[in-house]
């Protein structure tokens, strides 16, 4: 009786897998077709004097040495730059064509990026017609040298709804996000402590992630450095006042120190909310989170942030400025500083206003 139980058994089960079988190749059972790839966004090039495209082409170019592919949907198509020779060899390797004007992109490109910081205080011109266009543009750190022309882009942003972009790496590390969940059991905050292995200001990405964690509601802002384009000592302070959200106000204290890339430790009434990394963080780590969310929010054409946090982001780091170089560390009221009142380029002759002429 149990020998034709199994044998019932595996009758059913080799008729099952042949109706199975040919359930899979009847055509009305076949998956839907597979959408087309989307084609890569064309991006365009400016900046190669002290710039991020040497890291930023290694992981979107075809070419990219880094891992022998490209990672994402963007890469380098059309480059502009005040050297002639410097954006030909740009050009020459990494596969992508070079345009005479700085406005020779228009048209031909779905996004620019800006990886230099020396050009930082001509970016509202060397921007203008691409937001005028809108074309998206990912601006770079400094973001601008006053807030009369960071107002002056923003405003194009908005009048031709141009997305606009901001960031530094370390906004969009995941540990913002955690923190940030974390912090809802952690009570009221009481005081924050952070540190940065980098110690000059262009590379210390610090204030801006524990921004994205704490808020951007600073009152005021102190910058303590023996110079603030030197590697050396630098400490700085955020205020965050008492207001609706707080019964009092807490320090955000930062310094550039120690081997991480950046470590915070967020006291809490109820208990302390902390992240780190380590150094040996892979490069490709540190840079891949920002590449991939300006593909999604150019590819949405989207704001990954509002303009107003972008407004206040820098003239926090013009209030951090301004108190080094104006009032010997002292702290300076966000909104206090004169409107036209300039970080100073970090290569003063490296552009004119002719540079950008019509």
């Amino acid at each position: 009786m149990a020998q034709n139980s199994r044998r019932d058994f595996l009758r059913t089960a080799s008729a099952g897998a042949a109706v199975l079988a040919a359930s899979r190749l009847a055509p009305s059972a076949l998956a839907a077709p597979i959408e087309p790839p989307i084609d890569p966004m064309k991006v365009g090039v400016f900046g190669l004097d002290y710039t991020f495209w040497t890291i930023w082409a290694d992981l979107l170019s075809p070419k990219g040495r880094r891992v022998g592919t490209q990672l994402l949907r963007m890469q380098p198509a059309y480059v502009w730059d005040k050297d002639l020779k410097r954006a030909q060899q740009f050009a020459e390797q990494w596969e992508c064509k070079v345009v005479e004007r700085f406005d020779g992109m228009i048209g031909k490109v779905d996004a620019v990026l800006n990886g230099e910081l020396t050009n930082v205080p001509w970016q509202h011109l060397l921007l203008r017609p691409y937001l005028q266009a809108g074309i998206p543009c990912f601006l770079q750190r400094h973001w601008s040298d006053s807030l009369v022309h960071m107002d002056e882009m923003l405003d194009m942003a908005a009048k031709h709804s141009t997305p606009i972009m901001a960031t530094v790496p370390f906004e969009h590390y995941n540990q913002a996000e955690v923190a940030i969940a974390q912090l809802k059991d952690a009570g009221e905050i009481q005081g924050v402590f952070g540190t940065a292995h980098s110690t000059d200001e262009p590379h210390f990405h610090l204030p801006y992630l524990m921004m994205k964690i704490l808020g951007y509601d600073v009152e005021s802002v102190s910058m303590n450095v023996d110079d603030p384009r030197k590697v050396g000592h630098m400490a700085v302070n955020y205020v965050f006042p008492k207001s609706d959200k707080r019964t009092r106000p807490f320090e955000l204290s930062m310094q550039g120190a120690g081997p991480e890339v950046f470590w915070f430790n967020i006291i809490g009434q109820k208990g302390n909310v902390s992240a780190s990394m380590s150094e040996s963080a892979d490069y490709l780590t540190r840079f891949f989170g920002q590449l991939v969310d300006i593909q999604k929010t150019f590819e949405k054409r989207a704001m990954y942030q509002p303009l107003d946090v972008l407004r206040r982001k820098f003239q926090c780091l013009q209030a951090a400025y301004y108190s080094t170089m104006e009032r010997n560390g002292a702290p300076v009221k966000i909104g206090a500083v004169p409107a036209d009142w300039r970080i100073p380029a970090w290569k003063p002759d490296a552009y004119d206003a002719s540079d950008f002429k019509a």
